[in-house]
């Protein structure tokens, strides 16, 4: 069971430089289970790399990622803990996921990520898949025919693929890197009124260059720029004072 008095992640005097170059700079936070919180800031504030670093994906990606500074989910450095529990626990998403879609059928994608085959897909499942626009691809043989190759599916319906797979895994926390701001009005409704339904008892992390989408969402914002924090602390302090 969670304590909601302790923080799930926390950052202390933490900082990130890759090849020499600081990218993070003295960034200090704390996350609580059920808060909702926004990082947002413009194109190359260095929120994803950010992001990232609480699943271990920084050095995956790049050479001579380096980080001082303490960095913890539940309590425990992040850099102690073994990778595969930490991804179960924290569902880290980003466009680079659609991209890599187009390599995999959907039942080799629910397999992958869920462990899952086509027939495990439950009720509840269903309802999720609906309010996401995508329970057609499921309805009948024909259409899992159809639809089978996901390089075939529109930017939207990728997303929405995406947005279910993590809401399926159930973590901890869900780290949502931009992804969010590629949908049209319509089904990001949708994908906000299920976000609003789960976020009383999960921890949110959304990253976005628009404020507006996800203001109305978010317990606190940290604005970051040029990887320093301008900002941490309630949405509506922020709204109030900087906008």
């Amino acid at each position: 069971m969670d304590n909601y008095d302790i923080p799930l992640i926390k950052l202390e005097d933490f900082e990130i430089t890759i090849k020499n170059e600081k990218i993070i700079e003295n960034v200090n936070l704390e996350i609580f289970p059920g808060e909702t919180v926004l990082i947002y800031g413009p194109r190359d504030s260095g929120k994803s790399i950010l992001l990232r670093s609480f699943v271990h994906l920084n050095e995956e990606l790049f050479n001579e990622v380096n980080a001082h500074g303490g960095i913890f989910f539940s309590g425990k450095d992040v850099r102690e803990l073994d990778r595969r529990f930490l991804r179960s626990q924290i569902t880290y998403i980003d466009t680079s996921f659609v991209e890599n879609m187009n390599f995999l059928n959907l039942k080799e994608l629910l397999f992958l990520s869920l462990g899952m085959k086509i027939s495990d897909i439950k009720k509840d499942h269903y309802e999720i898949l609906n309010k996401l626009g995508i329970a057609k691809f499921f309805s009948d043989m024909d259409n899992l025919k159809k639809y089978s190759e996901l390089k075939d599916w529109s930017i939207a319906e990728k997303i929405s693929l995406i947005t279910f797979i993590s809401l399926a895994r159930n973590p901890k926390v869900f780290i949502f890197d931009c992804i969010l701001d590629h949908l049209d009005d319509f089904l990001l409704r949708e994908v906000k009124n299920i976000l609003f339904n789960i976020k009383s008892d999960r921890t949110m992390i959304i990253s976005t260059r628009n404020l507006s989408l996800f203001s109305d969402l978010s317990d606190k914002i940290l604005f970051l720029d040029s990887g320093k924090v301008k900002y941490y602390g309630k949405t509506e302090n922020f709204m109030i004072n900087y906008i």
